[in-house]
């Protein structure tokens, strides 16, 4: 385990079971839970548009490869399940899904991505609105009515889907998927000295400072910089977030 110098932190698991494969997640320190009124559901929209649009992820296409993305009330986690090397060519192929989880961290909110991602989180919502999910929600915000969680589902609210923009999900993006708030964790048949090299070459050219110029609506850039300070004091919400339940989507 180690960190990089801009703060993003990173564990390597060699495990050789199953032989040949690996996965690596990318896990944000942010969910519905951090949220502010009017962003309800912006952690689950921002998650399609990053991964989903992520044109170096469709390179791991056809070569085996599982990915997948989750928000919860607390985290939003990006994965890349993959054989250790392509099926032809043999190459090595960390360097391709660790390329896809730095698209996430530096991901082009294009209008067209959004859009697409907009419509397939309102047919999502529409699938998950059983009778089952509705009695857990009623059962989560019971429990946790003294808390923020009963009011920040990670579905969000369709009112507040529909009308986000593009500078929305930017800034939402850019004030939470900092170097110094997310953590890489990587496990599989991999030696952990070259995997250590492929994540300092990737990750380490990233900075909070970039991703903190990038934000579009002045008043959360204060936002921003709080919440770096809160990682470096060390009250990050990673200590606190295995106990709730999570709601995913």
């Amino acid at each position: 385990s180690g960190v990089l110098s801009n703060g993003l932190s990173y564990v390597i698991l060699p495990n050789r079971s199953p032989p040949g494969r690996f996965e690596a997640h990318l896990q944000v320190f942010s969910g519905s839970a951090d949220e502010l009124e009017p962003q309800q559901g912006i952690a689950h929209l921002t998650e399609h548009v990053a991964y989903m649009g992520s044109r170096k992820r469709e390179r791991l296409f056809g070569t085996g490869s599982q990915t997948n993305a989750y928000t919860d009330f607390h985290h939003t986690v990006f994965y890349a399940a993959c054989p250790t090397n392509t099926p032809r060519g043999n190459t090595p192929m960390l360097p391709m899904a660790l390329d896809a989880l730095v698209d996430v961290m530096e991901a082009r909110v294009e209008p067209s991505r959004l859009e697409k991602e907009r419509a397939a989180v309102l047919s999502e919502m529409t699938m998950v609105n059983t009778i089952e999910y509705r009695v857990e929600c009623q059962i989560l915000s019971t429990l946790h009515r003294e808390n923020r969680l009963a009011k920040r589902f990670p579905i969000g609210k369709e009112s507040l889907i529909r009308s986000w923009t593009q500078d929305d999900v930017k800034t939402w993006h850019r004030t939470h998927y900092r170097p110094d708030n997310v953590l890489l964790y990587i496990v599989g048949d991999l030696d952990p000295a070259s995997a250590e090299k492929v994540i300092e070459e990737k990750f380490g050219k990233i900075s909070a400072e970039k991703q903190a110029s990038e934000i579009r609506i002045p008043e959360l850039k204060a936002e921003a910089s709080n919440l770096a300070d809160a990682v470096m004091s060390g009250t990050v919400k990673s200590g606190l977030s295995w106990h709730y339940p999570p709601v995913r989507h």
